[in-house]
């Protein structure tokens, strides 16, 4: 009888999931806008690398960075030579990210924040103009701000603009997005009345949807924006419109792209 001899058998780390297997309930990621999960990832990513030059070695921050949207599909794309940090204000998003993707990829990993939020952490004491980002000094090459100013008013934005400049290396990145008005931008909401935003009370350089629970949905006036990018040495590389006013474009919110100098 011939013996046929046995591989020995490996172990290893199991086998890291793809990203279907890594999307949240439904019941979590409705708390972070629904939808699609997977597929608004991927264009977001997309959109970091075609508009905002990012790179798979790269050190990535994603400010509000909720159950992963971002990450998820950032596995297909961050190296092992590069990092994703991601924070939160909603523990529950945090720990579901840490449970589900930390474990497969560990250079992507999680941090839940203590800072006001109306919606998500009413009761932290720390309001979002104070708070200072828990990393050092030019630590990334890319932070990432998608549908957080669109929420906060102006002394918030003021503090989280000024965290950014400290968090970013020279000539790191910063892609975050706004409801930009404009001239333009208020044409397009006068014809089309039927928006889910329309940012119709305005206070000076921003506008809300609902002066009861004005972070709902924020915008600001483009110069506003502008300049207080440029004041901390973020120039303005490229602004995207986005069609949630409604004007033609394949992002819903407006995206601005700066580079650190």
């Amino acid at each position: 009888m011939q013996i046929v001899e046995q591989p020995d058998q490996v172990s290893g780390p199991p086998p890291r999931p793809c990203p279907e297997d890594m999307i949240p309930p439904k019941e979590l990621a409705i708390c972070f806008g629904g939808g699609d999960f997977l597929g608004i990832g991927r264009n977001l990513v997309r959109r970091m690398i075609d508009w905002g030059g990012l790179l798979p070695s790269e050190r990535v921050l994603d400010v509000g960075c909720g159950v992963g949207r971002a990450a998820v599909p950032l596995t297909e794309y961050i190296s092992e030579r590069g990092v994703y940090l991601g924070m939160d204000t909603y523990p529950f998003g945090i720990d579901w990210a840490s449970e589900h993707i930390t474990p497969h990829y560990p250079n992507f990993r999680f941090q839940s924040v203590d800072v006001f939020n109306n919606l998500y952490n009413p009761n932290a004491a720390v309001r979002a103009s104070e708070f200072v980002f828990p990393y050092p000094d030019a630590s990334f090459d890319f932070v990432l701000l998608n549908s957080v100013f669109t929420h906060m008013l102006p002394e918030d934005v003021l503090g989280y603009v000024s965290q950014i400049d400290r968090v970013l290396d020279r000539g790191g990145r910063v892609y975050c997005t706004w409801f930009l008005m404009d001239d333009d931008t208020r044409a397009h909401l006068k014809v089309n009345e039927s928006t889910q935003v329309q940012l119709k009370h305005g206070f000076g350089s921003f506008y809300v949807d609902n002066p009861k629970d004005p972070e709902e949905a924020v915008g600001y006036e483009e110069h506003f924006a502008r300049t207080i990018l440029e004041k901390h040495g973020l120039v303005i590389e490229a602004v995207h419109r986005g069609n949630w006013c409604g004007r033609k474009a394949s992002n819903y919110q407006d995206v601005i792209i700066a580079r650190k100098t």
